[in-house]
């Protein structure tokens, strides 16, 4: 059934070869008008996925194969598994750098951080939207300093959603307040709370963010640097306390990412 045999009036719906007819030349236009509402939600930047995001990013100006460093393989010294009979010596004509393709979820926070570079007009009060709308979901939070010398210094800290879990966080309220008793799901991992977690972060989301896919600046303008406390949570600051800076007990010296 289509919109257009619904339209059939009842003198010829009991006729079948009548009705077979409108079917068969009306379908197509029912298909066309199907796919094309459907190209909306394939190409929109939060569900699209495969060759719909590559595409995209052909329109948006950042292919999904990006350019990384190749280590472990060539000679190094002192270095594990590249020493003296195990690397190989790197030629004349050997590259330095190899391709590596992003996943969905890791390319999707690249395009929508480059969406925000594209339009964004340069005043550092527009700049936390863009950061918020493109590492939303990640557990990063990012904050880039004007250091009012042609550089910028990125900051890098924990969500503090990502720091604790819901389940976590109820079964510390619940512990704490003596009750209610929560039912644990069946795929339920405690989380380690004795590792930085800055080193939980996935790999791939590290790598974008030290290749500053993520650094949204001005042209001409350099990253002096690129630092996250040394503890994971928050920076140390005399007297302050808010998202990413904390006093003594609570904030930590910068290091870099």
């Amino acid at each position: 059934m289509s919109k257009y045999t619904e339209l059939i009036t009842n003198y010829h719906a009991g006729k079948p070869l009548y009705f077979q007819h409108i079917d068969l030349s009306t379908r197509p236009l029912s298909d066309t008008a199907a796919a094309a509402a459907g190209m909306i939600t394939a190409f929109d930047i939060d569900t699209a996925a495969g060759e719909q995001l590559d595409i995209l990013g052909q329109w948006i100006g950042r292919a999904r194969s990006v350019a990384r460093p190749i280590t472990g393989i060539y000679f190094e010294f002192d270095a594990e598994r590249v020493g003296f009979e195990q690397g190989i010596w790197q030629g004349p004509f050997d590259p330095d750098d190899g391709f590596i393709n992003l996943s969905d979820d890791v390319y999707r926070v690249v395009l929508k951080a480059k969406i925000g570079i594209n339009n964004w007009n340069g005043q550092n009060d527009t700049l936390p939207p863009i950061i918020e709308s493109a590492l939303a979901g990640t557990g990063i939070v990012m904050s880039i300093v004007d250091n009012q010398d042609m550089t910028i210094s990125v900051l890098i800290t924990v969500d503090a959603e990502y720091l604790m879990p819901v389940i976590d966080r109820l079964i510390f309220d619940s512990g704490i307040n003596h009750g209610p008793y929560i039912p644990l799901p069946d795929d339920y991992k405690p989380s380690r709370y004795d590792i930085n977690p800055i080193e939980k972060l996935p790999a791939e989301l590290v790598f974008v963010i030290r290749s500053g896919f993520l650094t949204v600046k001005a042209a001409g303008v350099r990253v002096r640097e690129v630092v996250t406390p040394s503890n994971g949570y928050k920076f140390f600051g005399f007297d302050i306390d808010n998202d990413y800076m904390a006093g003594f007990d609570a904030g930590a010296w910068g290091e870099n990412f």
